[in-house]
This record gives structure tokens, C-alpha cells and sequence, in this order.
């Protein structure tokens, strides 16, 4: 069935962010008019979603292009570092993908692996720690757990730099932040990474606190991860202070009249911007399987928000 702008449909969640979409099969060729209407739709509304798709993985690399071409995950080269091969285990045979799973070597379910496995995975933005963060993720579900778990919150920065205290404005105003690398977003020490032990071992770029989006013009709070210290920190400032006030950020920007909460189903596909939103990952239940295919939006380097 042929994709055009008289079936699409973009229904609003009513939430802080998110949109239903309906009426389009990703299977099937996007014609330019409806790529659009899509990526006008991704920038209005921050996070997308498709339910009841059957795509293969390279068509999911090609939808992906759709939303400004892909890039490969920050992750993969852990992964490859620690002695996996593409197509087992963590390791798609794309290197556009990667496969998102609580999964063993057994292929069984299990609590830890060397990805998110089943945990809780607290709040972030994808791959903030390589140089340039990609524009958005695009996470496709092939199996997921019957009896719920692994619901997939996201939180509005756009509102939460709106909403910040002037006083926290202020002292956010010019900083940067330096990531630290070497745990994923469950706090998993990542294969083949070492921990820091001080805040001088943490040797990853240095990303502004409030970005500027690309395509909407609009400021937004960029806080990446957050993680048991010596991690993040903002640089040019006491590590302490430092500390205290990215505590008291990311208790204002994870506040949850900023979110909305994906469930998920079999062939749903969910694209986010990372550039204006976080997310959350509830745990999942160690008896049961979750498979999900991520691709990344190809970024750009990261537009700082004026001092002025």
C-alpha cells in the first residue's frame, strides 16, 4: 500500500512531547512530500511513534536515512574491543544497528550482560559521549516481554530549560560539561572500558549544558548521563559545586509533567531526538525476552547557546 500525505496521519499525545502516526508503512517507499511532512512532525512534536510495522533491518537503516542518514553507535566499538563478532550475541551484522536485548550468550534472558541487559536504565541522552551525538535514535521492536516491562519514558528539554529557575540559568550560562564514557546508561561498566578513579581520569568531550536545535532554532537542556562519580562533570568549576548543581539540574529536568511513556508492542518503532529529550527504560522481567533493533540519526557537532 503506497505511502501518501492524504493517509498520514499525526495524532498528538497530549503529553509534554510525542506523536502517533498513523496511516504509513515504513516497508514501503516514502515519497519525498511524506518524508516532509514526517520530519516537520519529528521537530514539532520530539519523539514519533509507529505502531504495527514489519521491517527488515536493512529497511530500518533505510527508513532511518529518511530522518538525515545514520551513523554508527558510540557502543560498537566497545563491543568489537571485547572480542564480539558482528551478527552474535550484541552485535548486528549492520554496523548501522544495534541489537538492544536482555539476552545471554545462551540466548536466554538474563539480568546482566554485557548491554543493558534486563535493568533499569536511569535517564539519558544516546551516545553523548562521542564528539559529535547523533541527531535521534530509532528503536524497532522484534520480541518483548508479555506481561509488561521495559516501558520507555521521555522528558521535554525544550521545557525544561524553559521552566529552569533564572538563578540556575544563570549558573549554567557558558558551561560545558565533560562525559564520561566508560559505563552505558544501565551504569554497566562497558566492555573493554576502565572506570575513572578520579573526575581527572575522564577524558571525553566537552558538550555545552544548553544547545541549540538545529532545525527548530530553539534552546534546550543537554545534561547526557548521569552516573555514580567520578563521572560527568562541568568543567571550570569545583568538581563538588560541580556536582551539586548538575544534582539539582537533573532533578528539575527528569520532572515527570515533562514526560510520556511508551508501551511497548511487537513492530512498534519509536524515533527520538536526543538533541531535546531524555528517556528512561523501566526493568524488565528476567524470564522473559526483549529484542530491539537501534539505529542512530547521523548528528552534527553541537550548536552551543549564545552567552548573550
Amino acid at each position: 500500500m503506497a505511502n501518501t500525505l492524504a493517509k498520514l496521519e499525526i495524532i498528538p499525545t497530549g503529553a509534554a512531547l510525542g506523536a502517533k502516526i498513523r496511516g504509513i508503512n515504513l516497508s514501503e517507499d516514502i515519497p519525498d512530500d511524506v518524508a516532509a511532512a514526517l520530519n516537520q512532525a519529528w521537530a514539532d512534536h520530539l519523539i514519533l511513534q509507529f505502531r504495527g510495522q514489519d521491517m527488515t533491518d536493512e529497511r530500518l537503516v533505510e527508513v532511518s536515512k529518511v530522518f538525515g542518514g545514520v551513523q554508527v553507535a558510540g557502543s560498537r566499538k566497545f563491543y568489537m574491543d571485547g572480542g564480539n563478532k558482528p551478527g552474535t550475541y550484541h552485535l548486528s551484522r549492520l554496523e548501522e544497528i544495534t541489537m538492544v536485548t536482555n539476552i545471554g550468550p545462551d540466548d536466554k534472558p538474563v539480568q546482566n550482560n554485557q548491554g543493558l541487559g534486563s535493568h533499569e536504565v536511569d535517564w539519558h541522552s544516546d551516545n553523548s559521549y562521542v564528539e559529535v551525538p547523533p541527531a535521534g535514535s530509532f528503536l524497532y521492536s522484534i520480541e518483548v516481554p508479555t506481561n509488561g516491562g521495559g516501558e520507555t519514558s521521555f522528558s521535554n528539554q525544550y521545557m525544561a530549560y524553559e521552566t529552569l529557575p533564572e538563578d540556575l540559568k544563570q549558573a549554567i550560562k557558558g558551561k560545558v560539561q565533560v562525559q564520561d564514557s566508560s559505563r552505558n546508561s544501565a551504569g554497566v561498566v562497558r566492555p573493554s572500558a576502565t572506570l575513572p578513579e578520579s573526575w581527572e581520569d575522564i577524558t571525553g568531550p566537552k558538550h555545552p549544558l544548553v544547545r541549540i536545535h538545529p532545525a527548530t532554532g530553539k534552546k534546550s537542556l543537554y545534561l547526557g548521563r548521569r552516573r555514580l562519580p567520578p563521572s560527568n562533570y562541568i568543567d571550570s568549576m569545583p568538581y563538588d559545586e560541580s556536582q551539586e548543581l548538575l544534582d539539582k539540574l537533573w532533578a528539575h529536568a527528569t520532572q515527570w509533567k515533562f514526560a510520556w511513556t511508551h508501551d511497548w508492542r511487537i513492530g512498534d518503532g519509536i524515533l527520538w531526538d536526543n538533541r531535546c529529550a531524555l528517556h528512561h527504560r523501566k526493568a524488565i522481567d528476567t524470564s522473559q525476552k526483549r529484542i530491539m533493533w537501534r539505529t542512530q540519526i547521523k548528528g552534527a557537532p553541537i550548536m552551543a547557546a549564545s552567552l548573550a
